[in-house]
């Protein structure tokens, strides 16, 4: 079955213009996000995407970036195609953004398709701990600080006379998308077209019961595989269900969504995912905040003791030790979701 890199080399010989923006190209776009450009003089000028693209691959090998996960390679897959297709070479990027501390991971980049419409790509998840310790905080905290970032990118960076805009992101790049646009200035919300959110998580209660949520809703795209897990977390109302070829957490990449020809095929969620968003919501709902808050400092605070600072030093046999020995102080509810979402993440890096 086709999927996303077969898109990219089939249509790769047709502009924008002469084949408009899908729902593909914001998997494409979505995927590319990830790579850390921060070496390379993506900000200088107006560089192409095949400069940024061949001066990262000259410095930067798959199996090195490989290593850093599962997101990370297929991105540079992607990028070793997109830079010989007209469809995308020849697109402006620009306004690169990389910032890393202990609370925060967030990555942000603006792709030029055409003269009037511009794809402004969050980046999900990677290595870093910190970027883990953010997904946690989206239960319990709101905004986290790459909500901020990202509200703070979209004000400056969206203009009323300026071309229109899609917003996308992939894992909790597509929450950060929906939450920018919810938080960002109203009166230049409608130069937003679509918000695509693939995959990511959803919204605490309060913020999906809230008039900001509503209102960018006729625009918002969620996009799951049928065995969703991380698009289950917290509320959603409104899912595209496409066909991954994995029935598990590794189901999560958007290489392993179906295609047929240029468009996602569409599916049923299964039976797990449906189980996973009935048990992630009710233990949502029977702890509060500070509740939820405690859980999360229990856990990081171990792992960030240990200074281990990503998911490749997470995983050693004795910080797994030291992680499940300071979860004995959690009660048995939340030391089970707990342990749970830590064998989700341990699944998908392999």
């Amino acid at each position: 079955m086709a999927n996303v890199y077969d898109y990219v080399v089939k249509y790769g010989k047709f502009t924008f213009e002469q084949k408009p923006f899908n729902e593909v190209d914001n998997l494409v776009f979505s995927l590319l996000a990830y790579l850390d450009f921060t070496d390379t003089r993506i900000n200088e000028n107006t560089r192409t995407l095949e400069e940024v693209g061949r001066e990262y691959l000259a410095k930067h090998s798959y199996k090195e970036v490989a290593k850093l996960g599962i997101a990370m390679g297929t991105a540079h897959l992607m990028l070793q195609k997109v830079v010989d297709q007209d469809r995308y070479r020849r697109l402006v990027v620009s306004d690169y953004i990389y910032d890393a501390a202990r609370d925060k991971q967030f990555s942000v980049m603006t792709f030029h398709l055409t003269k009037n419409l511009d794809y402004i790509a969050f980046e999900g998840t990677d290595q870093l701990i910190s970027g883990w310790r953010e997904d946690f905080e989206l239960a319990c905290s709101f905004p986290v600080p790459s909500h901020i970032e990202a509200v703070k990118y979209l004000n400056e960076h969206i203009h009323l006379f300026g071309p229109n805009v899609i917003i996308g992101g992939h894992s909790k790049g597509g929450n950060l998308a929906l939450v920018g646009a919810m938080m960002m200035k109203p009166h230049k919300l409608w130069k937003v077209k679509t918000i695509y959110n693939n995959d990511g998580p959803g919204l605490r209660k309060k913020e999906f019961e809230s008039h900001e949520y509503a209102r960018v809703k006729p625009k918002y795209v969620h996009i799951v595989p049928h065995c969703s897990i991380v698009g289950m977390m917290m509320r959603n109302d409104i899912y595209k269900v496409v066909k991954s070829e994995r029935e598990d957490i590794v189901g999560h990449s958007i290489v392993t969504w179906e295609l047929t020809d240029d468009y996602l095929r569409r599916a049923a969620r299964s039976e797990m995912s449906k189980e996973i968003e009935k048990r992630l919501w009710q233990w949502l709902d029977d702890h509060d905040d500070v509740e939820r808050k405690k859980v999360l400092e229990a856990v990081f605070g171990t792992i960030e003791g240990c200074d281990i600072l990503d998911t490749m030093s997470l995983f050693k046999f004795r910080n797994i030790i030291k992680i499940f020995r300071q979860s004995k102080e959690l009660d048995k509810e939340s030391k089970d979701l707990v342990v749970g979402l830590f064998k989700m993440v341990a699944v998908g890096k392999k």
